[in-house]
């Protein structure tokens, strides 16, 4: 069964069919460095796979002319699309009558989320954006907002012969239900079918069978008929359960039996599988890497007899996605939520993960908006910010008598990396007067770095890219005067398995290059069993990040249960490979930010 995790993740992608229809008109083009681009608005419920099937170019190539959508796409988004020579498909149009639409004005409270509105009015985002175009910009507090009057679809008469999936309900299930007292319930705010039956002591099947539709979407003040055998409120208890299989779904399909115990750990991953592509991307492949490395971690767990249950869903990358995913009733039973990957889907899990107080690990992103007031989100990457302070505080004290030169490439893009951080140390190096000098380069031929340089110091070389093709043709000039002078590379931590660097150099991340090479064998000889391929080499590896979080707060449940969050200094003990994450509040009420 390991041996075909990976095989039955990859089984579950499927060609995603589209109804395209050719039309006459053309988009506007753009010339960027000689190169020709279509310019494209992004529309709504569209991710990157869609685009890229119409315009008949890879994922990568749009990525790599668009690094503003690192984070995810955003409606109303213009992105450049290298013209392949295909002609762009098109969605056909189909133009409606405008009808006037009611709505009622809205004031937005400090730290409010799009998606914590759409849920107090229940109205889908997409609704909202279209009467409030200008929040593609985001949410301010005091914003006037027109929320739409939505006219909601009035009840239908209960068919007692037919079920949700249209099929024949059996004469056991008729007896079941006619003997039964039926009550009239009207659905409050933030319930679902799941704590409804829980609430009524009924089965959520017998609920939907009463109620035509329910199971794809119930609203507000909706009135559902309940089939009550006992009194509301009384419950059966609630440790007995006759689940007894590690649940992996819907990624896999993992039927082998695990003793339950009444600590069952119950773990969501919420990740952008893309299950509507072919063939994952470079960019995808990340992320089944880190679902693949928690697998192992999963594995590891059970042998210990620790019981887990795991969920894995596809967010893609849109809002709507993670919105319709955080609908299913089992998400508020999860003790653990894993994701998701993009910024823009971060203050949706942020409102749900404190309505319904369940920790989640926000494993990539480091925009994460409400963090300082949101006490259930643990951020693992710290960010620039937390970066550039550790490198002030260090080029203040323990670097102090280095000398810091910035090597600033021509030309670099706004949204490099490398670029963003280079300027705002600049910045915090000019308040804190600590000098530098800078050195413009233009090209690798005949350059001559001496003129930044000082005889007798320690020299730090600052780059203003984090792309490590770009700065390699300086990289040999630099290596000629390193008998001349004392040149440290300040380098990128995905650098580090590079040949043509410095003999000194220095990072800042939150990885460790000095990985337990004992360790990692057996990692890999794991990885490469279970999953029929070798492990990814790049850095940071993505597979290891995966195997450290999911060990580190598997430990700590087990350990301390779900409120192990009163533990966290004493929690950090588990085997760890690439990361050992040191989890603090930054302030009280907080959330925990990776130190």
């Amino acid at each position: 069964m390991r041996k075909q995790l990976f095989g039955l993740m990859l089984t579950g992608f499927f060609l995603l069919s589209l109804s395209l229809v050719a039309q006459t008109d053309t988009y506007p083009t753009k010339k960027v460095k000689g190169v020709e681009y279509y310019i494209y608005t992004v529309q709504p419920h569209e991710g990157m796979y869609a685009i890229s099937r119409r315009f008949e170019v890879s994922q990568a190539e749009i990525n790599s002319a668009n690094p503003q959508i690192e984070d995810g796409l955003k409606v109303g988004q213009e992105i450049l699309i290298p013209i392949s020579g295909e002609k762009p498909k098109q969605i056909q149009k189909v133009v409606e009558k405008p009808q006037e639409q009611k709505f009622i004005e809205y004031k937005v409270e400090k730290k409010q989320t799009l998606f914590a509105i759409s849920r107090k009015y229940d109205v889908s985002q997409d609704d909202i954006k279209k009467l409030n175009p200008e929040i593609i910009k985001g949410l301010r507090e005091g914003m006037i907002l027109r929320i739409p009057i939505i006219k909601k679809d009035t009840l239908k008469p209960v068919d007692n012969t037919t079920n949700n999936t249209n099929k024949p309900i059996t004469s056991k299930q008729k007896q079941d239900i006619n003997n039964t007292n039926l009550v009239i319930h009207v659905v409050q705010q933030g319930e679902t079918l799941y704590s409804i039956s829980n609430k009524y002591n009924v089965n959520m099947m017998d609920v939907i069978q009463l109620n035509p539709g329910s199971a794809d979407h119930i609203t507000l003040g909706e009135e559902l008929k309940i089939p009550v055998k006992s009194s509301p409120n009384t419950k059966e208890n609630l440790n007995k359960t006759e689940k007894s299989e590690l649940k992996v779904s819907p990624i896999t399909n993992n039927q082998e039996l695990i003793p339950e115990t009444n600590k069952t750990i119950r773990i969501a991953y919420l990740l952008p599988f893309m299950l509507d592509q072919t063939k994952p991307d470079a960019s995808t492949e990340r992320f089944l890497d880190f679902y693949g490395g928690s697998l192992i971690a999963i594995q590891e767990a059970k042998k210990k007899s620790i019981s887990l249950e795991i969920y894995a869903y596809d967010t893609e990358n849109s809002e709507e996605k993670i919105t319709q995913i955080l609908n299913n009733p089992e998400i508020k039973t999860m003790n653990l939520i894993i994701g998701p990957a993009f910024s823009n889907q971060v203050g949706i899990i942020g409102d749900f993960a404190r309505e319904n107080k369940i920790n989640t690990l926000i494993p990539f992103t480091s925009k994460i908006p409400d963090i300082e007031t949101n006490p259930y989100l643990f951020q693992f990457n710290p960010g620039n910010e937390a970066a550039i302070k550790l490198s002030t505080e260090l080029l203040s004290d323990k670097l102090k008598n280095y000398h810091v030169v910035f090597a600033n490439l021509q030309e670099m893009s706004d949204f490099d990396a490398g670029k963003i951080w280079a300027e705002k140390l600049k910045a915090e190096l000019v308040r804190t007067r600590k000098s530098f000098s800078q050195i413009n380069l233009t090209s690798a031929d005949n350059v001559d770095l001496s003129t930044g340089l000082k005889r007798g110091e320690k020299n730090l070389v600052i780059f203003n890219t984090d792309k490590y093709a770009f700065i390699s043709p300086y990289l040999s000039a630099l290596k000629i005067k390193e008998k001349e002078y004392k040149i440290i590379l300040f380098e990128q931590y995905s650098w580090i398995n590079q040949d043509n660097k410095l003999s000194q150099s220095i990072y800042i991340c939150p990885f460790d290059s000095k990985i337990n090479s004992e360790k990692l064998s057996i990692f890999n000889g794991k990885f490469s069993q279970y999953f029929k391929r070798q492990a990814s080499t790049d850095v940071p590896r993505f597979d290891l990040l995966g195997y450290d979080l999911t060990n580190y707060f598997i430990n700590s449940i087990n350990r301390y249960g779900v409120k192990f969050t009163d533990k966290m200094e004493t929690s950090n003990s588990s085997e760890w490979l690439q990361s050992q994450p040191v989890f603090e509040r930054i302030s009280r009420g907080s959330g925990f930010i990776n130190q």
